[in-house]
């Protein structure tokens, strides 16, 4: 398993990148804006890849962070997805774009990537919405430590959030709620945080 390329950019063009390693040419195919971002790339790039193995092909794909290549292995995971596909997704959407239309079952904007229909945009949001509930961007991990003055509070917003997302609730309205709700009292529990939530939510 290749994870991981340590080079200079030789070429991009369409929807690869040829990374020169110690001589060695190795063809990636990367999602669009990343192949952007290696036109005006001038020093040495670390890739993260994903080997896809067939009987008839061996294909990189690579992403310049790693949470862009955990998503992507993530989304490969859904039943009928493959690799070009979630390529296509991750170039339609960008990392963040793409966890917030899953969270808020946008199905339009999960089509507008190529290979992506109805039933395919259906299946992802089936599949994955409760797996990207339980993760956070690092902006907004720092953004919770401030407001709840530590991890360990950190992680009881998270985890109360998380929990109303599987319940059908949309990312933004479930994330205000428990913020709201804890900070009114912080000694809460994840259990006693999602049912007083779930209150607020009713009213």
């Amino acid at each position: 398993m290749i994870a991981m390329l340590t080079g200079r950019v030789q070429q991009v063009a369409g929807d690869f990148s040829i990374i020169n390693v110690g001589g060695v040419g190795f063809q990636v195919y990367m999602p669009l804006n990343s192949l952007e971002e290696l036109t005006r790339c001038d020093e040495e790039v670390i890739i993260y890849t994903y080997l896809s193995h067939k009987e008839d092909a061996m294909t990189l794909y690579g992403f310049l962070r790693p949470e862009d290549k955990s998503l992507f292995q993530l989304i490969i995971s859904v039943s009928g997805i493959g690799p070009k596909t979630a390529l296509n997704i991750l170039s339609f959407l960008p990392a963040d774009d793409f966890r917030r239309a899953i969270l808020n079952e946008e199905t339009k904007a999960l089509t507008k990537a190529p290979g992506v229909g109805l039933k395919s945009a259906q299946r992802l949001i089936l599949e994955l919405k409760s797996k990207i509930a339980k993760t956070v961007t690092t902006e907004e991990r720092a953004e919770l430590t401030a407001i709840t003055g530590g991890t360990e509070g950190r992680q009881l917003v998270e985890d109360a959030t998380a929990a109303l997302i599987a319940l059908g609730y949309p990312m933004a309205e479930a994330t205000e709620v428990v913020k709201k709700v804890w900070q009114g009292n912080p000694n809460q529990k994840v259990p006693d945080l999602v049912r007083n939530s779930l209150k607020h939510l009713m009213r």
